[in-house]
């Protein structure tokens, strides 16, 4: 069912206004912690190579940009103005130099939190697109393999209004030692919290990703993963299912079906805005999704409209090949929103 919904029930305005309190200049301050790698694209890849049968593929377009959910959430609020500060581990190698200075290019604080190991390389992910914009990837792990909470300072980790983590299942470590902790502590001190997943390393581990659920403000899965881990459940019933086991708000991403909303005292769906013939590369479309959601609702936007918001900053991302977006775009986008007037 479509639901539309233009005013904020009173219960769920007073918990927005509690957990988030403007700063004199406008902004939350924000802290993304998770992934930061390169991802070098290629496109288009109709078949991939075979020894001996064939051995090359040619593409027509090729890409190498900074990638993870928290780099690519952290390099757009940033680009639009947010205060954001990202916590992450690379290697010692031109591919951290590369990410730390497209981050100090963006404004993202990252002087005493992009955090350099010894023991691995960066991170780094081929991505293959095919005609359609979908994508197959190749990962080298590297860094993300020992990132653990002690390689951050945990005071400053949690000293920001908004704390997202956009990479559950691709850090192993941090993921089953540290996340449930510290998320805890965040919401104790009245942090709001945010999580994403992706498909990691880890898999897809249906009890791992609802073991964080109490600790969560908001949860923003894609129905590609959650299909996976509740298969032949609709995603109204997903919904549903997570509310009943103490989730807040859940934000599940439809792709070309847009977007649906659930708490316990609404729900709604907010349309995609993309046509599908359109899609040039959905690389980062959930990444730069959640950066325009945590943007707009730290400027006290409606939770409706934040997600509308939310699908227009992902609209810029899949119109082109990479999840970067130039700070132009996203200026321009809130300029001529009529959200921010």
């Amino acid at each position: 069912m479509f639901y539309r919904v233009s005013f904020l029930n009173q219960k769920i305005q007073h918990f927005i206004t509690e957990k988030i309190q403007m700063n004199n200049d406008g902004y939350k301050t924000i802290n993304c912690i998770g992934a930061a790698l390169v991802d070098i694209l290629m496109k288009p890849i109709g078949k991939y190579p075979k020894p001996h049968v064939r051995s090359n593929v040619f593409v027509e377009e090729m890409n190498f940009s900074p990638g993870g959910g928290a780099t690519n959430c952290a390099l757009s609020l940033s680009k639009m103005g947010a205060n954001t500060t990202l916590f992450s581990k690379v290697g010692e190698d031109h591919h951290a130099d590369f990410i730390q200075n497209e981050l100090n290019d963006a404004g993202v604080n990252c002087k005493r939190t992009l955090v350099r190991s010894k023991a691995h390389k960066t991170s780094t992910v081929f991505v293959g697109v095919d005609h359609d914009g979908e994508r197959t990837f190749i990962s080298y792990h590297g860094a993300l393999t020992d990132f653990k909470l002690s390689d951050f300072d945990e005071k400053h980790l949690l000293s920001a209004e908004v704390l997202i983590y956009p990479d559950l299942f691709n850090i192993p470590n941090f993921d089953n030692l540290d996340l449930k902790d510290l998320l805890r502590k965040a919401q104790q001190q009245g942090t709001l919290t945010i999580l994403d997943e992706t498909w990691g390393i880890l898999g897809l581990q249906k009890e791992l990703f609802e073991s964080t659920i109490p600790y969560l403000d908001f949860i923003m899965p894609s129905m590609d993963d959650l299909q996976h881990m509740y298969p032949g459940d609709n995603p109204e019933v997903v919904a549903n299912h997570l509310i009943s086991i103490g989730a807040k708000n859940v934000i599940i991403k439809l792709g070309a079906d847009g977007v649906l909303f659930v708490n316990s005292n609404q729900k709604f769906n907010v349309a995609a805005l993309t046509n599908a013939v359109d899609v040039v590369d959905c690389t980062g479309a959930g990444d730069n999704f959640n950066a325009g959601f945590v943007f707009a609702l730290s400027r006290n936007l409606s939770l409706e409209n934040s997600i509308e918001f939310a699908n227009e900053v992902a609209g810029i991302a899949i119109s082109h090949i990479g999840a970067s977006l130039e700070r132009e775009q996203l200026q321009r986008l809130i300029l001529q929103s009529n959200f921010f007037n």
